[in-house]
């Protein structure tokens, strides 16, 4: 199982997207940045499972700090991040 970061899913609000894959190609978690400044708010750190369920990982100022929170949550994982483009 390991984390891939998926830039053909992120549009809209989503800045940024792991998901837990599977030997299988199932997703078993998915990990969202997401930017609320459209709506003038901050940016949101969220963590999901395909049962829908959500977990509020924190809200940050900058994307900096939101991307900074997702990358901990990423590096605490037993599952290593393949397919990782974050310093592009």
């Amino acid at each position: 199982m390991n984390w891939e970061r998926r830039r053909d899913l992120e549009g809209g609000k989503e800045i940024g997207i792991w998901l837990l894959v599977d030997d299988d190609g199932s997703v078993e978690r998915e990990l969202y940045v997401e930017s609320h400044e459209y709506r003038g708010g901050n940016f949101d750190v969220y963590t999901a499972t395909p049962d829908d369920e959500w977990n509020h990982e924190g809200e940050f100022e900058t994307s900096e700090e939101a991307f900074g929170r997702a990358l901990e949550l990423l590096s605490e994982s037993p599952h290593p991040v393949e397919g990782d483009r974050s310093q592009d």
